[in-house]
């Protein structure tokens, strides 16, 4: 039997050039954050890790002043010596929570539907808990550290997120992901609410 043919939709629109800047910018501060991090965890100077990867000192403290755009070579270079990955060492923090409403998903009502929700590098241990919020209640105020990411989904009721002091209203079927390590806690009014959370940790 031949294959289905394969409909392929018109190529994605480029995005504007402030909007490629500002990427190009966030990527560099994030490698620049990442690099900084993981060489001062291994008590480590410029001279140092130049030395370990045979890149310039140079290059070296332009990286981790978010000015310089090194090659995928160096790139590679740099994290075999530090036991990481490309993609760990140009991961961005998430520095506001990014929400999906259950009301934008695609879900027909007579096929089977499948959504990403989100996809993430943490690499490490994870927890999920399942928590059961009575009317007015309040959560523990929580932080998790450094590059640790939590996901939450309310499965009823309706739960007010907030997240260095800025709320954020979720209700049934939402979803949300933040950086563990802001300081964050859940609410609740007039309903009862449960939710399922994911807090992931990176490898080191």
């Amino acid at each position: 039997m031949s294959e289905p043919p394969v409909t392929v939709g018109p190529p994605a629109p480029p995005r504007p050039p402030d909007a490629q800047q500002s990427a190009a910018v966030g990527v560099r501060t994030a490698l620049a954050g990442n690099l900084n991090r993981r060489r001062l965890a291994r008590g480590w100077s410029l001279r140092e890790l130049s030395a370990a990867t045979g890149v310039s000192k140079g290059l070296l403290s332009q990286i981790e002043r978010a000015e310089a755009n090194p090659t995928v070579d160096v790139l590679v270079r740099i994290a075999d010596v530090l036991d990481t990955n490309c993609t760990d060492l140009l991961r961005q923090p998430l520095l506001q929570p990014e929400i999906v409403r259950a009301a934008s998903l695609d879900e027909p009502e007579d096929e089977t539907s499948v959504n990403l929700l989100y996809s993430g590098h943490e690499q490490g241990r994870i927890e999920i808990y399942r928590t059961r919020l009575h009317p007015h209640a309040q959560s523990q105020v929580s932080s998790h550290g450094a590059d640790s990411v939590e996901y939450v989904l309310v499965m009823s009721g309706q739960v007010t997120l907030v997240v260095n002091d800025v709320p954020h209203l979720l209700e049934a079927g939402d979803t949300a992901r933040f950086s563990g390590l802001s300081s964050h806690y859940y609410t609740t009014e007039d309903s009862p609410a449960v939710t399922h959370t994911i807090v992931g940790y990176p490898r080191d």
